[in-house]
C-alpha cells in the first residue's frame, strides 16, 4: 500500500499534493474545532465570563491553526507563506461576518462589551505590516508583537475585572475529558498543519504560483474554519456578542501572537512589495468593518458590502499574483 502511494505521488505530483492538502485542511478544521470546544469548556468551568471567552480564549484557540502553519512555514524558509496565511486569515474574517449578516441575522454590538476593542484591533493589525518594511521580521519584532498582545490581553482582563471571580478549585474529574480532547486535537493539528504546508509548497512550485498566494487563499481561508464554527454555535445558542469577540480577538491574535511567536522562534524574510496590495485591502476592509461595529446595528446590507469587497480583493490579488 505504501509503495502504491509513493509511486502514485511520483507519477501524479500535483494531484497527490492536492489530495494531501484537502485531507490536511479537513483534519485541521476538525482538530481546531475540538481544540476550541475543549478550551472554551474548561474556561467556562473556571468561571471566566463570555466576554473574556470571546475576546481571549476563543481568539487564541482559533488562531492555533495559523500559528502551527506559520511556524512550520518558517522552518521551511517560506516567509511569504507565513504572511499570506496571517493576512489571508484576517481578511477572511470580513466576509465571514458578512455571510452571517446575509442570512438575515441582525447584530447589535454591546458598547459595554466591545469598548475600544475595534480601535485596538485596527492598530495591532497594522503594526506587523510596518515592521516588515525592511523585508524581515526579526526576533526583536517578534518580542514587540508579543508584548503588544500581552498589553492587549491585560487591558481586556482589567476592564472585565473577573480575576477575583475565577474558581480556584476545579475537580480533575470534571475536566479530564477536555484534557484528553485537547491533547488528541493538538496532535492532529500539528500533523495536519505540517502536511498542509509542505503539500501547499509543492503545489506552489508545480503551478509556479507564489507561496504568498497559496497561504492567502488556501491556508488563510482553511485556517479560518474554526471561527465559522464558533459563529454558527454563537447564533444558535443566542450568544451574539461572542461573534464580535471572536472576530476582533482572532485578528489581534493572528497579527501579534501568531506572527510574534513565529518570529521569536524562527525569524523570516519577506518582500514588502508582495504584501502591499493585501495590506491596503486589509486596512480598508477592517476600517469599514470596525466602523460599522462601533456605530450600531449590522444588517444584510453591511454583509453584502463585506462579501463583495472580499471577492474584489481575491480577484485583484489573483490577477496580480498569477
Amino acid at each position: 500500500m505504501l509503495d502504491f502511494i509513493i509511486n502514485f505521488g511520483n507519477q501524479n505530483p500535483l494531484l497527490f499534493n492536492s489530495v494531501v492538502a484537502i485531507i490536511s485542511l479537513a483534519i485541521l478544521a476538525k482538530a481546531a474545532d475540538l481544540l476550541v470546544y475543549s478550551i472554551s469548556s474548561y474556561a467556562k468551568q473556571l468561571g471566566i465570563s463570555e466576554y473574556l471567552i470571546g475576546f481571549i480564549v476563543l481568539a487564541i484557540s482559533t488562531a492555533l491553526p495559523e500559528l502551527i502553519a506559520s511556524i512550520t512555514a518558517a522552518f521551511l524558509g517560506a516567509g511569504e507563506m507565513i504572511f499570506g496565511t496571517v493576512l489571508g486569515s484576517n481578511l477572511f474574517k470580513i466576509p465571514l461576518l458578512g455571510i452571517v449578516l446575509l442570512f438575515g441575522i441582525r447584530l447589535v454590538p454591546s458598547k459595554k462589551n466591545i469598548g475600544n476593542a475595534p480601535i485596538l484591533t485596527l492598530i495591532l493589525s497594522i503594526i506587523p505590516v510596518l515592521l516588515v518594511i525592511d523585508g524581515k521580521l526579526s526576533r526583536f519584532d517578534g518580542i514587540t508583537l508579543i508584548i503588544s498582545f500581552i498589553l492587549y490581553l491585560g487591558g481586556l482582563w482589567q476592564s472585565e475585572k473577573t480575576f477575583g471571580k475565577m474558581k480556584e478549585n476545579v475537580k480533575f474529574k470534571s475536566i479530564y475529558k477536555n484534557i484528553l480532547i485537547f491533547t488528541g486535537a493538538l496532535t492532529a493539528l500539528l500533523l495536519s498543519a505540517r502536511f498542509l504546508v509542505t503539500s501547499s509548497l509543492h503545489i506552489s512550485s508545480l503551478l509556479d504560483i507564489s507561496p504568498f498566494i497559496i497561504g492567502l487563499v488556501v491556508i488563510g481561508i482553511g485556517g479560518s474554519m474554526p471561527e465559522l464554527t464558533v459563529q454558527i454555535r454563537s447564533i444558535l445558542q443566542h450568544h451574539k456578542d461572542l461573534i464580535f469577540g471572536n472576530i476582533l480577538g482572532s485578528i489581534v491574535a493572528n497579527s501579534s501572537f501568531v506572527l510574534g511567536l513565529t518570529a521569536l522562534i524562527k525569524p523570516f524574510h519577506i518582500s514588502f512589495s508582495s504584501i502591499i496590495l493585501t495590506s491596503i485591502f486589509l486596512v480598508a476592509g477592517l476600517f469599514y468593518t470596525l466602523l460599522v461595529i462601533n456605530h450600531g446595528e449590522l444588517n444584510w446590507k453591511h454583509g453584502l458590502i463585506m462579501v463583495v469587497f472580499y471577492i474584489i480583493f481575491i480577484a485583484l490579488q489573483l490577477i496580480s499574483g498569477l
